[in-house]
């Protein structure tokens, strides 16, 4: 039973339905497993909460426009 665990940006709902059909439909495929035993789970996280080279994401969209 694979779990997938995804962590992105948070206001991508309407991708969602999407990106959970292709990975499951990859892990499917690339390992043997059927489908309904993918579990696929998505945490939003807000640009605040996340960091990149020590720097809150939320701040660098501030400085690059």
């Amino acid at each position: 039973m694979p779990v997938v665990n995804i962590q992105m940006f948070e206001g991508r709902d309407s991708a969602k339905a999407q990106i959970a059909k292709d990975v499951t439909e990859s892990i499917a495929k690339n390992a043997g497993v059927d489908p309904q035993y993918v579990y696929v789970i998505f945490n939003d996280v807000k640009t605040e909460d996340w960091a990149i080279s020590g720097e809150l994401f939320s701040e660098t969209v501030k400085k690059s426009g």
